[in-house]
């Protein structure tokens, strides 16, 4: 039928003609990720909902990368043509050809052709560049220039140590210190490799020059759960001190240092407060949960001993005679110290010596922020105090009068009191080995003491009694006990590891059964993206692990990483083994990184402020090494330095060249030295040719 007759029909039935029926487009199909590609590709990430992809080598080297590109900040159109583009890029091909060049580095030694020098050695060649060796580690180890290397060469050979006849300038020095510090980087780097778990620790100064400067610790739990911390390195703000700053930093010195898996194996940070560390939006730590593998889970601490000071400094701040003393000290302190000094410290010398007061000298008062020296400088002051009261009366220092009132005098032996619990808090905090179980139970110790004293009131043995000084004891205990039992909240995320802390335990066996599966379950759903253990099998072996702790009488984490690490039946504990080895990568303290920028601004003086940041990291490494004169092999070194360079195998004594091919190649050695024209003490930044990138 026409479409007119259609149409006239339906008008004579009074109805309105039928509409065509529109065909929907199909719609287009989705495309998913593909999980060959993994395999196809070998740059190639996702995530685990396999909604994104990225580019992991170009992630990994920010500095070089594109970072505008979608395979940088994360694609979602899984196009495999994609891929070839993006490989043919030019930033990713700088990528990869950096990653080849790192690569061609770590090949083994002996496979190069420069190894067959090294056998060519005679012993007394060998010995040479040992005694060598062992004089410039001996240099650095103990913070001397580079330019008293030299100095010292012909002292050795007058004692009849066989030092060669080559790299004895300055120079040659600096190089073979360079070597040496890469040998040890390198054994570090061996070691942090072989670890499963670490924590890291970082914290920011200035040194001599007004240059930033992060120091770097790792804190590493070996296989057989033995705990390290060693230094990792320096990280060179220069005017951008910002969060994204400092992470990039952090970033690079573990590329540097060749630790590719860093993001899989940490598991824990360490700072102090200041803002740029823990801010909640753009701080460094928010910054490395959203690099690392287990995200959130990254646990953060906040330094015990740093938190410590905090709540003495917030507890002065409550009680308004605080200030006054604390200015009453520093006066006291400028007036033996400052101007004219000298013979009031010799007046007070010959008082304490008349009336048989035991004198000492008395501290630096810009000394007097931290606890330990606090508690030092008002013990000296306290002692001193009648003495010091015979040669105030005779001064016409109004601002010095109220150290002779009774209320001074009465709130100074409480300070004195206070000051020692302080101190012997912060000291344990600082400990190397500090677990947990160990912080929460000084925190309760200090707790205890604090609230003794609060409770002796007016019982206490004192010379003096002074109603409100007492007043002002009573308040500032009050405040510390506050701030003590709020301020450690970073303590909190690490709650669930005590429970591998056996004085922790019940006592009870039918308790003890069912005591810590449900935090066990936990930590493995919280780390499952880096452990991947069985549950069954881990809460199985976490039985067995209570009963022989039990049995055998364990006190401590690291009684149970010895019964862990038992090796007649090395499979008994196989999953929770790795959990007790987590717990001890908690760095709870960054005492480390204080102590770190204590020896690097005695490396980096005034007489050597020039020193380039290479030649820096270089001495704080071998400095800070657990190696000494006595123990250091530097045979290791030697090899190192053989196989990077062309060097004179005919320097030292009995080699079978000629005299004249000797001269000849002390000249060339020598040469090669010079080539180096920065001078380390003196001089600018011109880099040394380094063997390695660490």
């Amino acid at each position: 039928m026409s479409k007119k007759k259609q149409t006239t029909v339906s008008s004579f039935f009074g109805v309105s003609p039928p509409t065509k029926k529109q065909q929907l487009e199909p719609e287009p199909k989705k495309r998913l990720f593909s999980e060959k590609w993994l395999q196809e590709v070998p740059w190639l990430e996702a995530n685990d909902e396999r909604t994104e992809m990225w580019c992991k080598i170009c992630r990994a080297h920010p500095q070089l990368a594109d970072k505008t590109g979608a395979f940088y900040k994360g694609s979602k159109n899984f196009n495999h043509p994609l891929f070839n583009k993006h490989e043919k890029s030019k930033e990713h091909a700088t990528v990869a050809q950096a990653i080849a060049n790192k690569q061609a580095s770590r090949e083994d030694i002996a496979s190069r052709p420069l190894s067959r020098w090294r056998d060519k050695l005679t012993d007394q060649q060998r010995q040479a560049l040992f005694n060598v060796f062992l004089l410039a580690f001996h240099k650095a180890k103990h913070t001397r220039p580079m330019s008293s290397f030299a100095e010292d060469i012909p002292l050795l050979k007058r004692l009849g140590v066989n030092v060669g006849t080559a790299y004895h300038s300055r120079e040659g020095g600096t190089r073979i210190m360079q070597s040496i510090a890469h040998t040890i980087s390198r054994e570090l780097r061996a070691k942090l490799q072989a670890a499963q778990f670490w924590g890291l620790l970082f914290d920011g100064s200035e040194d001599i020059t007004k240059t930033e400067q992060e120091i770097v610790y790792i804190v590493s739990v070996s296989t057989n759960g033995e705990f390290s911390s060693d230094f990792l390195g320096l990280v060179e703000l220069g005017a951008d001190r910002t969060a994204q700053a400092i992470t990039d930093g952090l970033v690079k010195l573990f590329q540097d240092a060749c630790l590719d898996d860093w993001r899989t194996k940490l598991v824990a940070v360490c700072t102090d407060g200041a803002a740029v560390n823990v801010g909640v939006y753009n701080g460094v730590v928010p910054k490395l949960k959203g690099l690392v593998v287990i995200g959130d889970n990254l646990v953060h601490i906040l330094c015990t001993a740093h938190t410590l000071e905090n709540c003495a400094k917030s507890a002065d701040r409550k009680v308004p005679y605080c200030k006054t003393f604390n200015q009453s000290v520093v006066r006291l302190l400028q007036f033996y110290l400052q101007k004219g000094g000298a013979k009031k410290t010799a007046a007070l010398q010959k008082l304490c010596e008349e009336n048989g007061i035991s004198f000492v000298k008395l501290g630096k008062f810009h000394n007097i922020r931290w606890s330990a020296w606090r508690h030092e400088v008002l013990l000296k002051i306290s002692r001193l105090l009648p003495a010091i009261k015979m040669q105030l009366a005779t001064s016409d220092n109004p601002d010095l009068q109220h150290i002779c009132t009774e209320r001074f005098q009465c709130f100074l032996t409480h300070m004195v009191d206070i000051g020692n619990i302080l101190k012997t808090t912060s000291i344990r905090f600082q400990k190397e080995k500090l677990t947990i179980g160990e912080c929460k139970d000084e925190l309760m110790v200090a707790i205890g003491q604090f609230k003794l004293m609060l409770d002796a009131g007016d019982h206490s043995a004192q010379t003096v009694s002074n109603a409100e000084a007492d007043i002002d004891k009573t308040d500032l205990l009050s405040a510390l006990i506050e701030e003590f039992e709020t301020r450690y909240d970073s303590l909190k995320s690490c709650d669930h590891f005590l429970v591998f802390d056996p004085s922790t335990w019940p006592q009870e066996m039918q308790d003890l059964h069912s005591f810590g599966n449900t935090t066990i379950c936990n930590i493995l759903q919280k780390y499952e993206a880096i452990l991947q253990l069985n549950k069954d099998i881990t809460l199985t072996e976490w039985m067995r692990l209570k009963q022989a702790a039990k049995r055998l009488g364990a006190s401590s984490v690291y009684d149970l990483v010895q019964i862990v690490n038992n090796p007649s039946n090395p499979d008994a504990y196989s999953n929770i083994k790795e959990l007790v080895k987590l717990s001890l990568a908690l760095p709870l303290s960054s005492a480390a990184c204080e102590r770190g920028f204590s020896h690097l601004n005695i490396i980096k003086n005034k007489y050597r402020s020039r020193l380039s940041h290479a030649r820096l990291s270089a001495h704080m490494h071998i400095h800070l090494s657990k190696e000494t004169t006595e123990t250091f092999n530097p045979k290791p070194a030697v090899d190192l330095w053989m196989e990077t360079a062309n060097r004179r195998l005919n320097q030292g004594q009995g080699s079978t060249s000629t005299a004249a091919a000797s001269s000849s190649a002390t000249q060339d050695a020598e040469a090669e030295d010079n080539e180096c024209d920065t001078e380390e003490d003196n001089g600018g930044d011109s880099a040394v040719d380094s063997e390695e990138d660490f």
